[in-house]
């Protein structure tokens, strides 16, 4: 899609040291060119990453592991929004027969041949209380008071997420086996830490990877953070990095929620800490504009969702995320929302032309952004 990758934790400009191994090569065809081929091993097996040996540019990415697909059970994108229940609640992590419609099996794709845990291309679970689930026959169907339950539900959104990512083109945005920690952390409360790559769901409450949007919120973050390593360290570039998450989320669940309330987040996990009668942690239609700032990244994150909400609605969803990850690569750690704004539709422009940037322009101008 890109004339060539920008730098990032997906990106590398020259060959790195350590366990990576690099040769100097020439990669024929039209396009010939001298690169370097850097080898690298990971949990998830053997990376091989082609970088221009003059202008940095990573060529081609491609894991090297054989790979096989699983059979698991997940809630997609969780029961509140499968059953159109508002009225569920989780009851201690309890079996319910109520929850028992809101189970999908489904087929685990890209696990690492050879393997009996959730290890794969996209995603890999490299902690988990009860320790890891296993399998050698690669079948995890598991009902949600089993703790196992909750990493097939990580591992299939997180490696979906991916799929579709290069499903839009890009093949450079977050591309390697995400590292997944999953119920450990006994907080009603789920992270991504950069320094480690590795992001961490927790237990209060519903246990939150139990909701694929939680899933998906936080894989939001890894991706931004593999784009630009560091994103988030002012108020208002964190809370385009909140508003983000949320927005990916929604647009994750576009496909499986077929119109039900979609702007609301994580309607699931927020059962245990909302009165209701609607569940959401936050929404994507609040209408909330730059008047409404106060300093808190998750409130003005959702000034941010609501105009990348606007742009999907406006531009249908391929073609929005299309433009709204191409953005992304020329953001900076600090940016404010009208420069993160303004990025935006230039990517527009140089995407899809005038007609689509006016269309972008105008969603953020609504918000009072730009």
């Amino acid at each position: 899609m890109r004339a060539a990758p920008r730098p990032g934790k997906d990106g590398p400009t020259a060959p790195s040291t350590g366990s990576e191994r690099a040769t100097l090569a020439v990669l024929g065809g039209p396009d010939a060119a001298l690169v370097w081929s850097v080898a690298s091993t990971t949990g998830a097996g053997t990376t091989r990453t082609v970088v221009d040996a003059r202008t940095g540019a990573v060529r081609e990415v491609r894991n090297l592991a054989k790979n096989a697909d699983g059979q698991g059970q997940v809630f997609d994108p969780n029961p509140v929004v499968t059953l159109r229940n508002e009225k569920l609640k989780d009851k201690g992590d309890q079996d319910q027969a109520v929850l028992t419609p809101a189970y999908r099996k489904v087929a685990l794709h890209r696990l690492t041949a050879g393997k009996k845990t959730l290890v794969g291309a996209y995603a890999q679970v490299v902690r988990a209380k009860g320790g890891l689930a296993t399998s050698p026959t690669r079948t995890y169907v598991y009902t949600r008071h089993d703790d196992r339950f909750e990493q097939v539900n990580a591992y299939y959104g997180v490696d979906a997420a991916q799929a579709y990512i290069r499903s839009l083109g890009f093949r450079d945005v977050n591309s390697g086996s995400q590292k997944l920690v999953i119920d450990t952390y006994a907080g009603d409360n789920s992270f991504y830490d950069p320094p480690n790559d590795t992001i961490t769901y927790g237990t209060g409450g519903v246990d939150d990877a139990e909701d694929l949007e939680v899933v998906w919120h936080e894989y939001g973050h890894a991706i931004q953070d593999a784009q630009v390593p560091g994103y988030g360290a002012s108020e208002q570039a964190g809370a385009t990095g909140e508003g983000f998450g949320d927005y990916w989320a929604v647009t994750m669940s576009q496909p499986v929620s077929k119109g039900f309330d979609l702007p609301c987040v994580m309607d699931w996990d927020s059962t245990s800490y909302t009165s209701g009668p609607v569940h959401c942690l936050r929404r994507t239609d609040t209408g909330k504009t730059v008047a409404d700032l106060d300093g808190e990244v998750h409130d003005d994150g959702e000034i941010w969702s609501n105009a990348l909400w606007d742009i999907n609605k406006a531009l249908g969803r391929d073609k929005a995320n299309r433009v709204i990850l191409e953005a992304q690569f020329s953001f900076t750690p600090r940016n404010t929302f009208t420069q993160a704004a303004t990025r935006t539709v230039t990517a527009a422009q140089r995407l899809y032309g005038a007609g689509t940037a006016a269309t972008v322009k105008a969603a953020f101008h609504r918000r009072g952004i730009l």
